[in-house]
């Protein structure tokens, strides 16, 4: 298992597009997601349960990624959560 703390760069936090955005990576992944913020815990791969974390801007979350491609999948959402929900907008690649 690996374990992260990333800080929300999102600036209104944990709202429904941000949950989206790490919903859809955590899923391109194997691995078990864990995010825990103020004393609860919600699976990365669910959108209301990663919204009900209500994790603010500048609040710090804690990851737990247990899986054959933790590294790979810490490393992306770890990215994802400080710098590119930063920006506000969806990316399509």
């Amino acid at each position: 298992m690996r374990t992260a703390k990333a800080k929300v760069a999102d600036p209104v936090g944990f709202h429904l597009r941000a949950a989206g955005r790490i919903v859809k990576l955590a899923k391109t992944f194997e691995s078990d997601v864990t995010v825990r913020f103020n004393g609860r815990a919600a699976n990365a791969k669910s959108i209301m349960g990663l919204a009900s974390l209500a994790a603010d801007h500048g609040s710090v979350v804690d990851l737990e990624v247990e899986g054959l491609d933790e590294t790979e999948a810490t490393k992306a959402l770890v990215h994802l959560i400080e710098v590119e929900l930063a920006h506000n907008e969806i990316h399509e690649g």
